[in-house]
């Protein structure tokens, strides 16, 4: 392994908070492009959803976003906030993204909504490229400060 996993996700010159694996994701859901999510996970990924939907696997993870972008997320807006990585092994990483989201459409509602979140990843090697194995993705409820943004920590 020619660079360490820490390369990819820990902060680095001119990359954001945690490096270039999180900024991707930012780029590639503000693209609104599915395949580019799809091309961070694993090919196995297990991917939980905010609502608990278990996604198992590149193809279904692709499938669920190509889907929520063409609907209540189509004009939506990521940002990153803050991040924090640790390793767990020399090919193994632990990430806890906070994020929010802009400009998400819900039935009912008079304007777009802002929501708040924590990823957690497993990042590890595929093919000698970083790649999210595993995720919970976590709403923030209404009363619940971010942990590392909300203490000043983030970008």
């Amino acid at each position: 392994m020619a660079c360490g996993l820490a390369d990819v996700v820990s902060p680095s010159a001119g990359a954001g908070p945690c490096g270039a694996l999180v900024d991707e994701w930012q780029d590639a859901w503000n693209r609104h492009d599915a395949a580019l999510l799809a091309g961070l996970v694993a090919g196995d990924v297990d991917f939980v959803t905010v609502a608990g939907r278990w996604l198992r696997g590149r193809r279904e993870f692709h499938e669920w976003h190509k889907l929520i972008h063409r609907t209540h997320l189509q004009l939506s807006r990521w940002t990153n906030l803050a991040c924090r990585s640790r390793s767990l092994h020399s090919d193994l990483m632990l990430v806890h993204l906070e994020w929010r989201i802009d400009n998400e459409i819900r039935a009912g509602s008079p304007r777009p909504l802002t929501r708040l979140g924590v990823f957690t990843w497993l990042v590890a090697r595929e093919g000698g490229a970083a790649a999210i194995v595993a995720a919970h993705n976590t709403n923030l409820a209404e009363d619940t400060p971010h942990r590392l943004a909300g203490a000043g920590q983030g970008e």
